[in-house]
């Protein structure tokens, strides 16, 4: 369990408001999804495909590369049904001139309320 995660037992249907930030993340990721659409050329076409995917960014942050991780897996083993599509690593500045923090960013999607199955590909290993 993770030490900045307070363990909580609820019973019945969990209603969690969205901060105002949540939402304003989302309208900006989605209109930076909409730009690199519009992006995209139809005139000059190389034989490949692009395809554009709005997922959920987890980005859990550490004072040391180990606490970042370790946030990271303890996202993934609260929210086992999460699909991780690719994982960013950074070492930012902190609250101070010498410090850094460290931020491990998960792209994650979940699965399809009605089928349940995953969207987005996924690495799979050679059969």
């Amino acid at each position: 369990m993770s030490a900045n995660l307070p363990e909580t037992l609820a019973e019945g249907a969990v209603v969690l408001p969205a901060p105002p930030r949540v939402v304003d993340d989302l309208a900006r990721d989605l209109t930076q999804a909409a730009a690199a659409v519009r992006a995209v050329s139809r005139a000059r076409r190389t034989g490949g495909d692009v395809a554009v995917a709005a997922y959920t960014a987890v980005v859990c942050t550490g004072r040391s590369a180990a606490t970042a991780l370790e946030e990271a897996a303890a996202w993934c083993r609260q929210a086992p049904e999460a699909e991780v599509h690719s994982l960013a690593w950074a070492r930012v500045p902190g609250h101070r001139e010498d410090v850094h923090e460290y931020r491990v960013t998960l792209a994650v999607s979940f699965p399809d309320g009605e089928t349940g199955e995953h969207l987005g590909d996924t690495h799979h290993a050679c059969r």
